[in-house]
């Protein structure tokens, strides 16, 4: 199991190169529609206007807090100022091949820590391959199944993840983590809050690990 602030679980879904992609598959239309609900119910639609984020990204591990990074990101001009322990740096995110190696950790950061405060708004995009399967009850609840895998995208291509989407009201409650290397992972999508028109989890919680997010600002034009 990769700790939780590695490369590991860092995902950008940015184009990488390849000297032999792989064909794409077919389009799948029911995983498309799905993944289409999702972030619409993640707040898609106010997506275009938004110009700044700020965020606080925690983990704690058996009650200790292992990390506290905060992000300043500017997406029309693609930077973000991102400060952890000692260390504060603004790194472009539109581009991966990062030469300075505080812009790396920095880049690394901006990849993990955004994708888990959006991923369900990252569903369609570029080399995602989306399919579904059977639907699983957690809790004494049913969720429909939205499996995501990845063609020569991100830092960790060769990991998946399914997510558990309530079939009600079309929001990650679940996901799994499943790296291409060790055992999956299951994390809650908790406390939902709305900022702006983005509805977005605030809380991940696992066995012994939990990520939060705090000072949460969304910026319109």
């Amino acid at each position: 199991m990769p700790a939780l602030v590695t490369p590991l679980l860092m995902m950008a879904l940015l184009l990488q190169p390849s000297t032999a992609p792989a064909p794409a598959p077919a389009p799948d239309a029911t995983a498309d529609a799905l993944a289409a609900d999702v972030m619409r119910a993640s707040g898609a639609d106010a997506w275009p206007r938004v110009t700044r984020i700020r965020f606080t990204f925690n983990v704690e591990r058996d009650g200790k807090q292992v990390a506290s990074v905060k992000h300043d990101w500017d997406v029309r001009a693609g930077t973000d100022t991102v400060t952890w322990g000692d260390k504060t740096a603004t790194v472009d995110v539109r581009k991966s091949d990062h030469t300075d190696e505080l812009q790396r950790q920095a880049y690394g950061r901006f990849i993990n820590d955004s994708y888990w405060l959006l991923a369900p708004l990252k569903v369609m995009d570029g080399g995602v391959r989306r399919s579904t399967g059977p639907s699983e009850t957690i809790d004494g609840k049913s969720y429909d199944r939205l499996h995501l895998s990845f063609e020569n995208v991100g830092l960790t291509p060769s990991d998946q993840y399914d997510l558990w989407v309530d079939p009600q009201t079309k929001l990650v409650r679940h996901w799994d983590y499943i790296p291409a290397k060790g055992n999956p992972r299951r994390f809650t999508w908790d406390d939902y809050r709305e900022f702006n028109g983005l509805k977005l989890s605030t809380k991940h919680a696992s066995s012994g690990a939990t990520i939060s997010f705090t000072d949460i600002e969304v910026t319109m034009e």
